[in-house]
């Protein structure tokens, strides 16, 4: 109800119960003080305490009234101090606004700590909350692991799956662990944890899952087997190159590069059986016999060679009969 309002209907509350008791009580009353005696209607002796009541109450919303127009004009003010801070932040400006309501003081430092330029230090969150919710996004962010069960968040909250990508890069089992509850699991958090299995995880612990290997993941694991860091058998080593068709260079510089970790027996073996099921392997097999000095073996696939095929092992071989030094690494690196 505005001030005026209640002012009127007051003085109006107030006039009709004077008239409504004179009405029925047509008399004076003295009292007496001292020396002093006042002589009034009934009907006014009724309507003092009510109209000192009806008074001390306009005095009352007549001052909160005021007190809250202070307030609006300070929230008024801070709300066109807080776009001037904003804007400041978008153009990388240090700022050092200073707002006379609390309305603004948790905002505030936010909006300074959320700057796209500047590092304007730690905010002064003061609300605990605000403040645990602001230390996990940062530890988060800088790549640590946080309990975020405390805030509930769904499955495709962008803090959630950077978190869980972060357990991913602390274990890799933890890896494991999403890859075999995928519905569960967004592609972004699905990738994470299969590029760590990858990197990391035990030939057996991979063969559980029966990915389809892209070309790039097959070589990923070979340069991990001739690195020492994935131990597998001659014939599983067999089966992950066999599932995928590479090209005639690619065959060869998986010869070459396994060359230095397979035994000759296990490395011509395994080739051999590649060069029956794919033909682009025929030329990293007589690679590998060349290298391994096989030469009368490799005359015999030679022979039976269509013109244009195999010139670089023809020339090897050409070499190598007219006694020149002709190493396999003149051609294949």
């Amino acid at each position: 109800m505005k001030a005026r309002r209640y002012v009127l209907y007051s003085i109006i509350y107030v006039a009709l119960i004077w008239v409504f008791v004179f009405t029925f009580f047509n008399q004076n009353f003295s009292l007496s003080i001292l020396e002093y005696t006042l002589d009034l209607p009934v009907a006014s002796w009724v309507v003092i305490p009510i109209a000192l009541f009806a008074l001390l109450s306009i005095f009352h919303i007549s001052y909160y009234g005021f007190k809250n127009f202070l307030d609006a004009r300070a929230v008024k003010n801070d709300l066109n101090l807080y776009n001037s801070l904003a804007k400041e932040v978008f153009l990388g400006l240090e700022s050092n606004k200073d707002f006379k309501t609390d309305l603004f003081q948790i905002p505030s430092e936010v909006t300074k700590s959320l700057s796209p330029w500047l590092n304007l230090g730690e905010p002064n969150l003061k609300n605990e909350d605000l403040k645990l919710a602001y230390e996990m996004s940062k530890k988060v962010k800088n790549g640590e692991v946080c309990d975020l069960k405390k805030f509930k968040l769904l499955k495709t909250n962008p803090l959630f799956i950077q978190n869980e990508k972060n357990k991913i890069k602390a274990d890799y089992k933890y890896a494991l662990t999403i890859l075999s509850s995928k519905i569960d699991a967004s592609d972004s958090l699905y990738q994470e944890a299969f590029g760590s299995a990858l990197n990391n995880a035990t030939y057996l612990e991979l063969s559980k899952f029966g990915f389809d290997y892209s070309n790039e993941d097959t070589m990923k694991l070979i340069n991990r087997y001739i690195d020492g860091t994935l131990e597998i058998s001659s014939q599983d080593l067999f089966n992950l190159i066999n599932k995928n068709e590479f090209q005639t260079d690619e065959y060869i510089s998986l010869a070459t590069h396994l060359k230095t970790k397979l035994d000759p027996d296990k490395l011509m073996g395994v080739f051999d059986r590649l060069k029956n099921e794919h033909s682009n392997a025929n030329e990293a097999y007589l690679y590998i016999l060349y290298d391994l000095q096989m030469i009368d073996n490799l005359r015999e696939i030679i022979t039976s060679s269509q013109d244009g095929e195999f010139d670089k092992i023809k020339t090897l071989l050409f070499l190598r009969e007219h006694g020149k030094l002709a190493p396999a690494s003149l051609f294949y690196k």
